[in-house]
């Protein structure tokens, strides 16, 4: 019996009429594994996800596949964005086994939780041959498969020895090396890592634009930034229409994205093309800010004020039908400049003679508004792609932080309110009973906040802070921090485990470390308790956000690319630390201030705790003063 039609998760009410005697992960099921002694098969996918539809659309639909599931095993399906953590693990073990991960991750557990074998998308036939061979090992290699699954397990565990111990204060400079070793992976071209398929690594480009202007020049990196950055709003994985980003390009050339559109990047990008501008100027930026605000508006934002986690890539089951045009519906804007600008050809560019709109320059989208109008207008008339309606915690945070930024970047008070609006609802929606969750919406038990939802939600409350001086904000961090410091710390680590103590069994306490398509969640942490050191006076605060760094700096230099928030971290606070001046009153004399220095090297701290203004660069704080000239003064002994 399929027993998916009582859930919330859209990626499992999917398959709720699947033949597959389906069972969310729980107790129940995992029971009923020991009870019975089947092998268990954990699926895992997303709503959005392309190749989960097609592989539940070639086996999962199929009665003859659902036949031998049924009898052989039990079956379960999960959401990796409802349950992160078991993801987490089983993608780890995929990796043990020494295959490629990916979604759809399908694994193939003992009754007692531990993996013995794994994949990602396999063909119908495939699929069946791999079903017979499991089933037989299980009934004539048991012993085998015990020990093959006991090896997987125990490597899955985190140990202290996994994590070389770095002293800061004798480390040399690390940011300059890592920094080569990133451009030396840069794809001169178009962008990003110089590989197929194209992420936009929204982590990598921050860290890029954080180091100072003068060590990027000297890297020969800005060019680099801009080509990226142009490139990535030039190519079919911005939705020159719509707004918005897709999650990655198929391509190296940004041309052909993977239509989903995911609220975790257009959060990051949108962070991302701010601190570019702030540094370009670039209009291009400016339209891309501004159209991936009215997109996620439009098209994520739930009546609970909350923002929806993605949209599909598929509808009337294809994929990109939504985004794309035939020839004859653009050449009807009677617009040759147009059809040119976006390489639109007679024939299609992309397949079944579709035209993905692919611009061959950096002209603004604006410049075609009229003809924009009447395709925004024609894509109402289309099915839509699928929503996952799935509102998680740490990207509305990341989100929250982004309003902010692009507030203080650009002054619309929009932008300012749309933070404010988005806070209260992720106080309203995400807390049950002081306990912060993971999603507004459950099925059975509410599940609780993970360690990035927390930590991105400390930093969200940090950067309305630091805009506002409303103590508040302070102190609601400050609560979330020590419940962390309480739920989540890890036993023999500075660092942190992915889930509370609190939370039901798995087979391994993961901690996550490595920045990819996110920054990890003890990256967020680290950054969150050297924030909240400064604005609490707090040294323990300090002295474990630099432990943190100790325990990652080596793996980060290795591996640039894989720690770009850390290394990120790493350079704003340690190696290139700006000056950062605490003051008591109100903000705006500050800004208008005619400082010695660069404005974007000093950092404003509201502060409850002085009189007038402190001035701290690093570990090293100058003695306060009264006035403004004063801290001038200071700052020119910095030059």
């Amino acid at each position: 019996m399929n027993k998916l039609g009582a859930e919330v998760s859209p990626y499992l009410l999917q398959h709720k009429n699947n033949p597959v005697h389906w069972e969310p992960w729980g107790p129940e099921a995992l029971e009923r594994a020991k009870k019975e002694d089947k092998p268990i098969l954990v699926s895992i996918g997303y709503a959005a996800c392309h190749w989960c539809h097609v592989m539940e659309h070639e086996s999962f639909e199929n009665e003859e596949v659902a036949a031998i599931m049924n009898e052989h095993f039990v079956n379960i399906k999960v959401d990796r964005e409802e349950r992160p953590d078991v993801d987490m693990v089983y993608m780890e073990a995929l990796h043990q086994m020494g295959l490629n991960g990916g979604w759809p991750l399908n694994v193939f557990l003992l009754p007692d939780q531990k993996p013995f074998y794994g994949g990602t998308y396999f063909k119908k036939a495939n699929w069946i041959q791999l079903l017979h061979s499991i089933h037989n090992a299980f009934l004539n290699n048991r012993e085998d498969l015990a020990k093959s699954a006991d090896g997987f397990a125990e490597s899955l565990s985190e140990k202290a020895s996994f994590f070389a111990h770095s002293d800061l204060a004798e480390t040399a400079a690390v940011i300059p090396a890592a920094l080569t070793k990133i451009k030396s992976a840069l794809d001169p071209v178009f962008g990003g890592i110089n590989k197929a398929p194209k992420f936009p690594l929204p982590s990598l480009i921050q860290f890029l634009y954080s180091v100072p202007s003068s060590l990027s020049v000297e890297l020969g990196l800005p060019i680099l930034q801009k080509t990226w950055m142009e490139k990535m709003a030039q190519g079919g994985i911005y939705d020159a229409v719509g707004g918005g980003f897709s999650r990655y390009s198929v391509d190296s050339e940004w041309f052909c994205p993977h239509f989903e559109k995911m609220l975790y990047d257009n959060a990051q990008l949108l962070s991302a093309y701010t601190k570019a501008y702030k540094r370009e100027r670039n209009p291009l930026y400016q339209e891309v800010i501004f159209d991936t605000i009215s997109f996620l508006k439009r098209e994520l934002l739930s009546p609970h004020g909350l923002y929806y986690s993605s949209l599909d890539a598929d509808s009337e089951g294809q994929e990109g039908l939504f985004y794309t045009w035939s020839h004859a519906e653009l050449a009807g804007l009677n617009n040759e400049e147009l059809l040119k600008t976006y390489s639109i050809s007679k024939n299609g560019n992309w397949e079944d003679g579709r035209n993905i709109l692919f611009k061959s320059s950096p002209v603004l989208n604006a410049h075609f508004e009229k003809e924009m109008e009447v395709l925004r207008a024609a894509r109402l008339t289309r099915i839509r792609p699928g929503t996952d309606t799935k509102e998680v915690l740490v990207w509305n945070a990341q989100l929250v932080a982004a309003f902010v930024e692009v507030y203080q970047v650009f002054g619309r008070k929009e932008d300012l309110q749309s933070a404010f609006d988005l806070l209260q609802a992720i106080e309203t929606h995400l807390n049950k009973d002081n306990l912060w969750l993971h999603q507004a919406q459950y099925s059975r038990e509410p599940i609780g906040a993970f360690l990035d939802d927390v930590a991105a939600l400390v930093l969200a409350y940090i950067q309305v802070y630091l805009l506002t001086s409303d103590i508040v904000y302070k102190e609601k961090a400050d609560k979330i921090l020590q419940m962390i410091c309480d739920d989540f710390a890890h036993p023999e680590l500075a660092l942190y485990q992915y889930r509370s103590k609190k939370a039901d069994y798995l087979i391994a306490e993961k901690v996550e470390v490595m920045d990819s398509v996110m920054p990890s969640s003890n990256s967020m942490l680290c950054e969150a308790f050297l924030w909240m050191g400064i604005l609490k006076n707090k040294a323990d605060y300090t002295l474990q956000g630099r432990a943190m760094l100790s325990q990652i700096i080596e793996r980060a230099m290795a591996h640039p690319a894989y720690f770009a928030n850390w290394l990120r971290i790493y350079s704003e606070w340690m190696e290139h630390p700006k000056a950062m001046l605490k003051y008591a009153g109100n903000v705006d004399g500050l800004v208008g201030f005619d400082w010695c220095i660069d404005k974007e090297q000093l950092v404003f701290v509201p502060s409850d705790e002085i009189e007038a203004y402190l001035l701290c660069v690093g570990d090293y704080c100058f003695a306060p003063v009264a006035t403004l000239q004063e801290v001038d003064k200071q700052l020119s002994e910095l030059i």
